[in-house]
């Protein structure tokens, strides 16, 4: 700037008077905020992975509660910067035959019609994402009409980032879910859409094929 050296202009959160302490930090003003962390996306996930404890493990590696694949770490193990509930304009179902889940069907979107289905938003980065569709495919590249989860959907924006799933492009037979499986997504549901009642979850769950 003319030879002249650039510099910060605090912000503060005022009440009364300026005070040091009350200075946000650049990183944390939205100008700063957006040149830091344009590779952000919102996740959404309508099965297991609602349960925050097993979606981490796409993360941070390892299998969940012992059981199903041992899950490879991503380059990237930070946490995500924000989650919370959400709802989608699809309706979710139960098909194929997960050996990790009782041999019993796991979750997948029909994008193709409008719906309803309950779920969570992680925002993540665009590498955990990748890293994410892949370990879901058995950390194999997606293939389209082979892998099972081999069509990332981008849903609309959230804050101003984009929504982002993965499910088939095809609708699937279906085929219904384990005890344990269902079980978590009711872990999931309870963990984080807390205006639904047991009751509410409960038949939820029990009535995504029909």
């Amino acid at each position: 700037m003319d030879g002249k050296e650039m510099q910060h202009v605090g912000t503060y959160r005022y009440l009364h008077e300026v005070k040091e302490e009350n200075q946000i930090p650049f990183e944390e003003q939205s100008w700063g905020k957006e040149r830091k962390e344009k590779n952000l996306v919102w996740y959404a996930a309508y099965g297991s992975n609602m349960l925050e404890e097993r979606f981490l493990h796409y993360i941070h590696g390892g299998s969940f509660r012992g059981k199903g694949r041992n899950q490879k770490p991503c380059g990237d193990t930070s946490s995500p910067r924000a989650k919370r509930a959400y709802v989608f304009d699809h309706d979710m179902y139960y098909a194929k035959e997960s050996g990790a889940w009782e041999y019993g069907g796991v979750s997948f979107l029909d994008v193709t019609r409008p719906g309803k289905a309950y779920g969570v938003a992680y925002l993540i980065t665009e590498e955990q994402l990748e890293h994410l569709w892949r370990e879901e495919n058995g950390g194999h590249i997606p293939r389209p009409g082979i892998s099972w989860y081999d069509h990332k959907a981008e849903l609309g924006t959230l804050d101003g980032y984009p929504v982002m799933t993965v499910t088939n492009r095809r609708i699937l037979e279906k085929n219904e879910p384990g005890e344990r499986y269902k079980n978590v997504l009711m872990e999931g549901l309870r963990e984080n859409h807390k205006n639904l009642s047991d009751e509410e979850i409960r038949a939820y769950v029990a009535s995504r094929n029909r």
